[in-house]
């Protein structure tokens, strides 16, 4: 088995700006987005982690990034310690046969015009791997590592043809086809009921468990990253705000806006030690011109005075719990 402690993938300081375009007639355009601000964890080895934050927080751009699909305009992304950041032709080609991505919609993720068979064994001419029956025995095992048997009975069916759990399956096996390092699941059960997702998430753990796979497992719900992830990251309007064992952040929270994440669960936690903390502002407070804490505006337990003026960086709390909030010491008492 794979060393479950060697990072397999890093994010060294990045950050991502979108500049908007001008209008069709000629108008100025918004002002620039910071999708991510100088963002840094790593990934180990066969564990799954989870990135967490409401939407529009960054998460599926951190996701992109990763897998190549965005450029950064700042930092660095490893792959086993090497640099990918600005590889090219065979090296990328390589490189994303390492690292594959679960689409957020299944039902767009998808080509209607493919078969189930041709949609998953598409990866595999693209690079190259195997000959025609040797194809054929790698979609039938991907399909079978997820549920979906027997695999030669979906060969001939198409998208339309599958529910959507069914269709997110295909998309799981798409991406397993290749045997990769490393997979982004971008909120891969939002769209599907709760059962269909604890379906989707037993899957997941078990490819992981069975074939080592690592797992980027991006969420806007906590109760879900507690159910599957082993640590976890929380982020908010692109700053990396808390990370840590699941489990420990689940039950001492050490940022405001994690809590936030918490008391917006029905019912999060059955530990007696989990409460109500009540960060949240009714109103939001203007949001200052010069450099604060991204949550000053919304947090009910801002420092007036330090939170306008500076932007917390992370500090550690212990071995293997950081967060970025001056007042973090305070909520854990």
């Amino acid at each position: 088995m794979k060393n479950s402690f060697q990072p397999v993938i890093k994010m060294d300081r990045i950050s991502k700006i979108y500049r908007p375009k001008r209008t069709l007639f000629g108008s100025k355009p918004a002002d620039k987005i910071v999708a991510l601000n100088e963002v840094s964890f790593q990934i180990n080895r066969g564990e799954i982690f989870g990135l967490v934050g409401e939407s529009g927080s960054g998460k599926t751009t951190a996701g992109r990034l990763m897998v190549k699909l965005e450029k950064p305009n700042k930092g660095r992304v490893f792959l086993d310690g090497q640099d990918m950041t600005r590889i090219r032709g065979n090296m990328l080609k390589a490189f994303r046969a390492r690292i594959q991505m679960i689409f957020q919609d299944p039902y767009q993720s998808l080509n209607p015009q493919l078969s189930i068979y041709d949609t998953v064994v598409e990866p595999l001419i693209v690079h190259r791997r195997g000959d025609h029956n040797g194809r054929i025995e790698k979609v039938a095992q991907a399909l079978s590592a997820v549920r979906l048997t027997p695999a030669e009975d979906f060969f001939p069916r198409y998208p339309h043809e599958l529910s959507g759990g069914q269709r997110q399956r295909v998309a799981i096996s798409r991406a397993m086809v290749l045997n990769p390092d490393f997979i982004v699941a971008d909120e891969p059960t939002s769209m599907l009921d709760a059962t269909t997702s604890y379906q989707i998430f037993s899957i997941i753990s078990a490819l992981r468990d069975q074939y080592h796979v690592t797992f980027l497992f991006i969420t806007h719900s906590l109760a879900a990253a507690n159910f599957l992830c082993d640590r976890i990251a929380v982020i908010y309007r692109g700053h990396l705000v808390e990370m840590g064992p699941t489990r420990q952040i689940i039950r001492h929270p050490a940022h405001p806006y994690t809590m936030a994440l918490l008391d917006a669960l029905p019912v999060y936690c059955q530990d007696p030690a989990c409460k109500f903390h009540n960060t949240l502002l009714r109103t939001p407070r203007d949001i200052p011109k010069h450099d604060h804490c991204p949550f000053f505006p919304r947090c009910r337990r801002a420092d007036l005075d330090q939170c306008t003026n500076e932007r917390p960086t992370m500090i550690d709390l212990s071995d293997t719990h950081s967060v970025a909030c001056f007042k973090a010491s305070e909520h854990l008492t």
